[in-house]
Order: structure tokens, then sequence, then C-alpha cells
């Protein structure tokens, strides 16, 4: 390669780019089936407390979303002047 020759790499649209936000960890071998076993173990107990705390994040959001239709009903209300 000559001095002047510039090695491009992957675009940023590319597989790279997949990971998004850079949290997403690199897909590794395990070194034994044991550790293997035990990784799935922590998984099994991780994910009902991440399903749970989704629907909770649902069930808030839907409040939310309920109590600011009130609230804008309520300012438009307002702006209509008195009744």
């Amino acid at each position: 390669m000559s001095p002047t020759k510039t090695v491009t790499t992957s675009s940023p649209r590319g597989p790279a780019a997949l990971g998004g936000n850079g949290s997403h960890r690199s897909i590794r071998s395990y070194p034994s089936r044991a550790e293997a076993i035990d990784r799935l173990e922590h998984l099994r107990s991780v994910v009902p407390v991440f399903a749970q705390e989704l629907v909770s994040a649902r069930r808030q959001a839907a409040r939310l979303r309920a109590e600011n239709g009130w609230l804008i009903e309520q300012v438009r209300q307002l702006q209509r002047g008195p009744a």
C-alpha cells in the first residue's frame, strides 16, 4: 500500500452501526459449558424483573396519557372563558 492511500472502514450505516447507542455487548463464546449455564440461569432470574418493570411502565404511561387528555380539555375550557 502506498503512503497516500487511506484505509476505509465500513460506513456508520453498515453492520457496525446496528449496536445503536453503544450499549450493545459484543457476543462472545463462553469458555465452558458451566459458564454458559450460569449465564442462562442469571438471565432467567433477571428477565422476569424487566418484564414486570415494562408492564408497570406501560400502565403508568396509559394513566399519564389519560391525565394529559383531561388536562388538555381543562385548558381548552379555560381558554373559552367563563361558561
